[in-house]
């Protein structure tokens, strides 16, 4: 990413905050860059081995087909094995239509593909037509039948293929909490490679630190520059709390951290600063939360409270839990902790130095900001929607729930009494920007999540915009239609007793869900009943 000066800041070689939207969109382009290079390489590799070739096997692919294939046909046919693939082909010819019909039907039958739908369409260019035909063969007949179309018809210009599965196939995903074992410390699932059409956005240097972070098994966030660059006590420190939190695992006890006074320090500063703005800037949710937390003791700006206790008491109101991780995770693994209820949290604090901002997530935007709002019924709710929307996802509809989860979970506001009030955790652990998003100097729009989805995130200064709720309710019912109209082949439930999420193709698969639904309501049922008959007067 071009380097960006922070107002008031001087000079920095960071953005002002490494955000998850910035994150998954980085993600996007890195994977479609890395699928793009190996499509490329399959491409390359087919042209080695059948350039000047006669076509002596059957499994050969011509020099000539090979110029006129899309790359999702490059894909198919080097990942195709013996058995039959269905597919669908878009062929293009410049000649008349009859002939272009009838020399690919008559290509296709003589080598033995089933061809179950066929239709044709004029280009768009108004110069020839399109053939479309979904099909069945294996990969020798496909190979053989472009074969003869390139050797016998002239006017074809191109041939498309594209895989046609009954399931679609999906990225790896979590299925049972402890899965997230290995959501934990992922920085890139891909290599990084450099891409000239990457965006303005993105750090010049994000691949370099993304491979680096892999190879040396730590968090990006301890590479990139950040406040106590420089500072070896920091850097030492921040590394020893990565080091145990990698080494975590799901059903140990959570680590104890003894805190330095500093760092204690710290704590204290910012939390007391914050307490400013409670009643003015923050939501009713909030600051009865937070009440709670400190009458129970779990929270005060005395000292910082461990994670352990911490999830005794989240556990109790939303069955909620922290786990520690090293720092900034991928946008995917994020969210799909989220799903478990589950929330990746980091251990270190931001440098002593410039306590009112950090520049990635900390431990006091952790428990500051998510905690009293996580202790919430629909803000868990919401948090868990949108986990589990992330599982099995594309990386553009990551990108999306990314935003969602940005502009609403992170920096979101909703209306009470008039007035703008904080229920984002971004806001509500920056003393800042709380002042800044509930003023009028930016802008307000109204909380959609389709429009949400899309927003770009700009982060050169305090953000220009930011998405109003009219309430927590607003926000969690609007979330829940956007999820209809969210696409993937199958959908998942959580089942809460075994902690796992169950995947749902087809009828059959919702009977374990049902079941759990039938005996909640029943016990619901009777517990309604035997309060109306208390409630009803003898005769």
């Amino acid at each position: 990413m071009a380097t960006k000066t922070l107002k008031g800041d001087g000079e920095t070689n960071h953005p002002r905050r490494f955000s998850l939207a910035h994150q998954a969109s980085c993600e996007t382009l890195l994977h479609a860059d890395v699928k793009r290079q190996t499509t490329l390489k399959h491409r390359e590799q087919l042209k080695k081995t059948t350039k000047g070739e006669k076509y002596r096997k059957p499994e050969q692919l011509s020099f000539h087909i090979l110029q006129r294939l899309n790359d999702e046909g490059v894909e198919l046919i080097w990942a195709a094995d013996k058995g039959r693939i269905s597919f669908t082909a878009v062929l293009s010819s410049s000649g008349e239509l009859a002939l272009f019909i009838g020399a690919t039907v008559n290509s296709f039958g003589s080598r033995g593909i089933h061809i179950s739908h066929l239709e044709t369409r004029a280009e768009k260019s108004g110069q020839g037509w399109d053939l479309l035909a979904d099909c069945d063969a294996t990969k020798e007949q496909l190979i053989a039948a472009a074969t003869d179309l390139v050797q016998n018809l002239d006017s074809l210009t191109g041939i498309a293929l594209y895989r046609k599965d009954e399931v679609a196939d999906v990225p790896w995903f979590p299925r049972h909490i402890a899965d997230l074992d290995n959501c934990s410390h992922c920085i890139t699932k891909y290599d990084p490679t450099t891409d000239s059409r990457h965006p303005d956005n993105c750090d010049e240097n994000y691949n370099d630190h993304l491979a680096s972070s892999q190879k040396h098994r730590v968090s990006v966030a301890d590479i990139l520059p950040f406040e106590g660059h420089g500072d070896p006590a920091y850097i030492a420190r921040r590394k020893f709390l990565n080091d145990q939190a990698l080494e975590y695992r799901h059903g140990e006890p959570i680590p104890y951290v003894e805190y330095t006074k500093e760092e204690h320090e710290t704590w204290r500063t910012v939390y007391e600063k914050l307490r400013e703005l409670h009643e003015s800037h923050t939501c009713a949710t909030y600051r009865k939360n937070l009440k709670l937390l400190e009458d129970e003791g779990v929270l005060s700006p005395d000292q910082i409270p461990q994670i352990r206790d911490v999830n005794k008491y989240l556990q109790k109101k939303t069955g909620f839990i922290l786990r520690p991780c090293s720092g900034l995770l991928t946008a995917r693994d994020f969210l799909a902790s989220l799903a478990f209820r589950v929330f990746q949290t980091t251990t270190y604090l931001r440098h002593g130095s410039k306590p009112h901002h950090s520049p990635e997530p900390d431990l006091i935007h952790e428990l500051v900001g998510h905690v009293p709002m996580f202790a919430d019924p629909m803000i868990a709710q919401m948090s868990q929607d949108i986990g589990l929307m992330s599982l099995g996802a594309t990386d553009e509809q990551i990108e999306k729930l990314a935003n969602v989860y940005w502009f609403i979970i992170e920096f979101g506001l909703c209306v009470e009494d008039g007035k703008y009030k904080a229920i984002g955790a971004g806001l509500l652990s920056a003393y800042g920007e709380l002042m800044h998003a509930c003023s009028d100097k930016p802008e307000h729009r109204e909380f959609d999540p389709a429009t949400t989805a899309v927003q770009k995130y700009e982060d050169s200064d305090y953000q220009p915009l930011y998405f109003v709720a009219q309430s927590i309710q607003d926000a969690l019912s609007k979330l829940r239609e956007y999820a209809r109209s969210f696409e993937r082949p199958f959908t998942v439930a959580y089942d809460p007793f075994t902690r796992s999420v169950e995947v749902i193709r087809d009828f059959a698969d919702f009977e374990p869900a049902l079941q759990r639904f039938r005996m909640e309501f029943s016990s619901i049922t009777r517990a309604f009943d035997n309060l109306s008959l208390r409630k009803c007067p003898t005769k």
